[in-house]
């Protein structure tokens, strides 16, 4: 296989893995992302992080990752391993209370 084919099949492979990380409204965008062939074990190893808001609760990023690793595998079609890690970011919609809202006022 000559080098320009394999850069092409492998940036193919990235493309796809990321279509496959995006396919969801709790993944907001893919910060890292490395594709390698484990010539040892003849399988594909996927380590990629993830953005995520980071007021999600705990049970939704969990299923979000799980999830993105099925399509993942999905979307490749062979034996592979995926490891992701999740970055929290700041919800851009969402605004810190005023403090009044908090705190009670005292009568005195």
């Amino acid at each position: 296989m000559s080098e320009s084919n394999t850069s092409s099949t492998e940036s193919e492979r990235r493309q796809v893995v990321a279509n496959a990380l995006l396919d969801s409204p709790d993944i907001e965008s893919v910060l890292r992302l490395t594709v390698v062939k484990d010539k040892a074990e003849k399988t594909l190893v996927v380590a990629a992080g993830v953005a995520m808001v980071e007021t999600l609760p705990n049970h939704v990023i969990s299923h979000a990752l799980r999830d993105a690793k099925r399509r993942v595998k999905e979307a490749l079609g062979e034996e592979c391993d995926v490891f992701l890690e999740p970055d929290l970011v700041r919800d851009p919609d969402w605004s810190e209370p005023e403090t009044d809202v908090i705190v009670i006022r005292a009568s005195d």
